[in-house]
């Protein structure tokens, strides 16, 4: 066995019985585990944009994502979260650009851009969780069922793509992905859907299969999306936070987006 598999079925053994405590106790756990999720994840990101080359500001582009779970978790209007951002960031840059006599304005949307970023593509998706830990019917017992659908797919996509993979699904953002390898993934979210109605999952079957299938989707996206972001930013790895898995955008990518999709159907199937 290699030193880096080694390490990296040290970190599941241990983060995955953590995680699936964290979820079903909800509450100031949940919370405390997002915050620090999101406040990593955003020093992740503007470090990895920093290195691009693009003016971030290491203060907001941690606060602001922070704020954005806080809101969630005491009921306060996300839009008036990400309107604030806006105007601060706004701010920021326009001050960063006083004084500057190059014409060429592609640095200055650049910038207002990437300070955005982990704002909405952080901040926002993962506010989310908080919501979903929210929902009477499930508690947090739906949270540990989209990070099982989100492993599953991970696992059957990779072994499903190395095994049978020719046909590549997008070579621009991510080389190594294939076709063979997406639809792999549904196939392990259906088994994660049927194991988690047969052990704990207090919802519908047809309601479960619709949420696995989601969250597959969804959940591929994230990972196409964070790769597109690190071959932009022209790295491997987000960072080496967590030994032999990279960093939180690295593993949490795939629930970014995952989490916000199952929440919008669980808010309208009612």
């Amino acid at each position: 066995m290699s030193r880096n598999l080694a390490l990296r079925l040290l970190v599941a053994a241990i983060g995955i019985p953590a995680l699936i405590a964290i979820c079903y106790y909800n509450g100031i756990f949940l919370l405390g585990f997002t915050i620090l999720l999101v406040g990593l994840g955003s020093i992740e990101l503007s470090s990895m944009l920093r290195k691009r080359g693009y003016y971030v500001n290491n203060i907001l582009d941690v606060l602001l994502p922070i704020l954005c779970i806080l809101a969630a978790y005491y009921n306060y209007q996300l839009i008036n979260v990400l309107l604030i951002s806006f105007l601060l960031i706004s701010l920021v840059i326009v001050k960063h650009y006083f004084g500057k006599g190059d014409s060429d304005l592609t640095a200055f949307l650049g910038d207002l851009s990437a300070n955005m970023l982990p704002v909405l593509y952080i901040g926002f998706l993962s506010s989310f969780i908080i919501y979903l830990g929210k929902l009477p019917e499930t508690d947090g017992l739906l949270l540990i069922f989209i990070f099982l659908i989100v492993w599953a797919t991970d696992t059957a996509a990779y072994f499903g793509g190395k095994t049978f993979g020719k046909h590549k699904l997008t070579e621009r953002l991510s080389p190594k992905k294939t076709w063979e390898g997406f639809y792999s993934g549904f196939i392990g979210a259906i088994i994660a859907a049927v194991v988690s109605m047969l052990v704990f999952l207090p919802i519908s079957w047809i309601q479960a299969i619709v949420i696995s299938i989601v969250a597959c989707f969804f959940g591929q996206l994230g990972d196409l999306i964070e790769s597109g972001l690190k071959r932009h930013c022209r790295i491997k790895d987000s960072s080496a936070i967590l030994p032999g898995h990279g960093g939180i955008l690295d593993r949490f990518d795939s629930f970014f987006f995952a989490a916000p999709a199952v929440y919008l159907i669980m808010s309208i199937w009612k």
